[in-house]
């Protein structure tokens, strides 16, 4: 199996075939940002996601944090709604925000939880009972 073969199913596993799909797509194409996706796949997906050490749970928890650090609601809800498929729950993803918050800040925190409240709808899960209760907070 290739590097970008390895990738994609990295990619296929945590968001989906759109997703994986549009990547590869992207990868494989000639126009302008294509070698930025081939090096998201083939390194980011293939080499690091891949990587003894840590599991995917993990990683997870890892990026959701810098994405709260560097403020990226967009890169948050990606890698949120990649956390869940890798078996994360809302409870533990709560516990990444509060753990954030004494060094990020309020600011940083509440454009975490509003890209939250996205991907919680998006995957159904604002029934949740865990949920319910921060309806009035997101």
């Amino acid at each position: 199996m290739t590097n970008r073969e390895a990738g994609i199913n990295v990619v296929r596993e945590m968001m989906g075939d759109q997703a994986a799909a549009k990547l590869s797509d992207s990868a494989d194409s000639n126009t302008f940002g294509a070698p930025i996706a081939a090096y998201a796949v083939d390194q980011v997906f293939a080499d690091i996601w891949t990587r003894p050490g840590l599991d995917r749970r993990s990683r997870s928890l890892v990026s959701m944090s810098v994405m709260i650090a560097m403020r990226q609601p967009h890169e948050f809800a990606i890698h949120m709604g990649a956390g869940l498929n890798n078996g994360l729950t809302l409870k533990e993803i709560e516990e990444v925000l509060i753990q954030a918050l004494p060094y990020v800040g309020y600011p940083a925190i509440a454009t975490a939880l509003a890209a939250a409240a996205d991907v919680i709808k998006e995957h159904g899960l604002d029934d949740d009972e865990s949920y319910a209760g921060h309806r009035g907070l997101l």
